[in-house]
């Protein structure tokens, strides 16, 4: 039952991983609860799936219960998030119970089965349909008390590249032609329509569930951004690689479901370029992880995103500079770098 949370010394953790499995019994009323710990993730939150849950009518809920620190997590937001998303007509989950003041929350469990799971077991097709279709609803939400995707946030984020990979984790300089890369790709984030996105729309935060639904979770950032970042989060994603011809199919199925009122092309570039500021986002958090909590699941992940960058930044002048420094560079100083501590 016990998992060591991030941020907290190993006695706290025991504390707390018994005061949640308490507070699950008595918001459940039930006498006995058994967590059973869930992989980390990149944030500070744990989960655990709650295996004795009852009903109303005696029959067992799946129900997950979460952890997430309040001095590191916004947990009100998360809760309100949840159900916004839900009365919108999307399934994330179901809130059952919450505790603010020590960041406990008891929910629906949307299943077992994530996207890379299910793009393994069954194929591609009828996922991405679904999380497609799913996208273009998300799109369609009122974005009033949602905050904005600023472009100070998208600089923050290349920041976190160049400070935790580039210099910490590598020890390399950033070359000069990386301002204005920089630059290029916060202007292609702006030059789409704006709407309600996710930001991390990708296969381990969709759940594929029975009746052929998308599970949704992992939304508490979601933010008013570009209309290309969560597609190009699910066809561009850092841990599952498809080929370009279904790139662009799926591309082009999402924009026959939506109304953007911006051309093709110019929604393809910024779609890219997106993608681009993401992974390289995705490259830092990894790095991140690893140098400040000592996490190195991520670490096998860089260089295969880090590949993927380079090839995609050969497709556009503004980038093909990042494309060089990357397989000069980067990649083969990744490479050594993850091959040592591995």
């Amino acid at each position: 039952m016990l998992a060591t949370l991030p941020l907290v010394s190993e006695n706290r953790a025991m504390q707390l991983i018994e005061e949640l499995a308490e507070w699950v019994a008595g918001s459940a009323g039930v006498g006995d609860v058994r967590l059973t710990a869930l992989p980390a993730e990149a944030s500070t939150r744990q989960f655990f799936r709650v295996s004795t849950m009852p009903g109303r009518a005696g029959a067992a809920v799946p129900t997950i219960a979460m952890v997430a620190p309040p001095a590191t997590e916004d947990n009100e937001r998360f809760v309100r998030l949840a159900r916004r998303f839900r009365c919108h007509g999307l399934a994330t989950p179901e809130i059952h119970a919450v505790d603010l003041a020590r960041g406990f929350v008891l929910m629906e469990d949307l299943g077992e089965v994530d996207f890379a799971a299910a793009y393994r077991a069954g194929g591609v097709e009828r996922p991405l349909d679904a999380a497609v279709r799913a996208l273009a609803r998300l799109q369609t939400m009122p974005v009033d008390g949602i905050p904005p995707y600023t472009t100070g946030r998208f600089g923050d984020e290349l920041t976190i590249f160049t400070e935790w990979f580039i210099e910490r984790f590598l020890a390399l300089d950033v070359p000069e032609h990386f301002a204005a890369l920089r630059q290029s790709l916060i202007d292609a984030t702006q030059s789409v329509p704006m709407r309600v996105i996710h930001r991390d729309y990708h296969c381990r935060n969709l759940i594929w569930r029975e009746d052929g639904s998308v599970g949704i979770v992992d939304f508490q950032d979601a933010l008013v951004g570009p209309a290309c970042y969560d597609i190009a989060s699910l066809l561009r994603d850092c841990y599952i690689e498809f080929g370009e011809g279904q790139v662009a199919r799926w591309r082009r199925r999402f924009l026959g479901l939506v109304d953007l009122g911006c051309g093709e092309a110019a929604f393809n570039r910024a779609f890219d370029l997106t993608a681009i500021q993401r992974q390289l986002k995705a490259v830092g958090i990894f790095a991140r992880l690893f140098l400040s909590r000592g996490r190195g699941s991520h670490l096998d992940d860089i260089v295969p995103v880090l590949g993927r960058i380079a090839k995609l930044g050969l497709l556009y002048p503004e980038t093909v500079t990042l494309s060089a420094w990357l397989d000069r560079a980067v990649v083969p100083a990744a490479a050594r770098r993850i091959e040592q501590l591995t």
